[in-house]
């Protein structure tokens, strides 16, 4: 008497012939890399499930050798990510790679990066989740040392800067952008341009001032002193009011809520948008366009970087090659609020 025994697992060559696509597609998507669109990314994940494969990350966690999660610690307060739409829109896009595998997104806030670092440590005591996602990188950053430590998989998100710690990277270049936004100012007429910046410890703040003041030297701008602020909406305000009482006629804010207090303080000013005032914010969101007058912004897709960043992760994890994948860099959508200087 015979007994049939575990159907044979389809290797990723005959996977690849069934559903008609290459072998590298199969590779790509159901490791998590880069090099397939979204749309073949999906079919191939989708064939592959119907007929029972599964990817390298999901079967170490079904066979008990991985905990089928992923680690994602934010260093801000509840309030300040309720307001964040590019944090909400970037984890959605994390999920979109994660959720088709079965995969889950251990999600957490904390107060601070060493409160972040207490996490990690935590959950790789725990055996919690199988890698990191790593998000605001700082110019002189802890979690570095951490993450090398722990021995665990990770992507940093953000940090072309720190190519060379041997930890994936996922980034967005903001040169090109801040380029594209002092030359419209510059060709519209501005000469004093202001620059409302995040917090001066993230690697994208001091990136951005950098690319500013070449900008502004490039194009024989006058640049005004850089004000720097956090999350905190009065420090906000008094950060832009000092900046407008330097009689900039064009602003750049880091994000939508901050260019929102930007155009808020300058009607408490009586300074008329954008008559007496151009405003552009780093980020777009529907935010952006529910304003009188709508603000000119900078279009990148957070859901695009969570998307890539989860892919780099899973690539991490099933071979720990560090890479570095650039996503395209923001494009100015004008709006009402930029127009030629008065």
């Amino acid at each position: 008497m015979s007994s049939d025994g575990p159907a044979r697992r389809l290797t990723m060559r005959e996977l690849a012939r069934e559903l008609g696509v290459s072998h590298a597609a199969v590779s790509f998507a159901l490791n998590g890399r880069p090099g397939v669109s979204p749309a073949t990314r999906e079919r191939i994940i989708a064939g592959a499930r119907e007929r029972g494969w599964a990817p390298n990350i999901a079967a170490r966690a079904l066979g008990g050798h991985g905990t089928g999660s992923v680690g994602l610690v934010l260093a801000r307060s509840a309030d300040a990510l309720a307001a964040d739409s590019f944090y909400l829109r970037f984890i959605a896009g994390l999920q979109s790679e994660l959720s088709p595998l079965d995969l889950t997104l251990t999600f957490q806030i904390a107060d601070d990066v060493d409160a972040e670092i207490a996490l990690h440590r935590r959950w790789a005591a725990q055996a919690r989740v199988d890698g990191l996602i790593v998000v605001d990188p700082r110019t002189d950053d802890p979690r570095l040392h951490e993450l090398h430590a722990l021995g665990l998989p990770a992507v940093i998100v953000g940090a072309r800067e720190h190519a060379a710690a041997g930890i994936a990277l996922v980034w967005a270049d903001d040169e090109q952008p801040m380029t594209e936004v002092v030359r419209t100012f510059a060709e519209l007429g501005h000469r004093r341009i202001g620059y409302v910046a995040g917090a001066e410890d993230l690697v994208h703040t001091a990136s951005r001032v950098r690319s500013f003041a070449s900008a502004i030297a490039r194009y024989g701008r006058d640049a005004l002193p850089v004000v720097h602020t956090h999350h905190d909406p009065d420090e906000a305000e008094r950060a832009v009011a000092a900046l407008l009482d330097g009689g900039p006629t064009a602003v750049i804010a880091d994000d939508d809520r901050l260019a929102v207090t930007v155009l808020s303080v300058a009607k408490s000013l009586d300074i008329e948008v954008p008559r007496h005032l151009s405003i552009v914010s780093w980020e777009d969101s529907p935010l952006c366009t529910a304003t009188t007058p709508p603000l000119t912004a900078l279009w990148r897709d957070p859901f695009d970087l969570g998307r890539s960043a989860a892919a780099a992760l899973l690539a991490e994890i099933s071979d720990h090659r560090a890479a570095a994948i650039a996503v395209a860099p923001a494009v100015l959508r004008r709006r009402d609020s930029l127009t030629e200087a008065p």
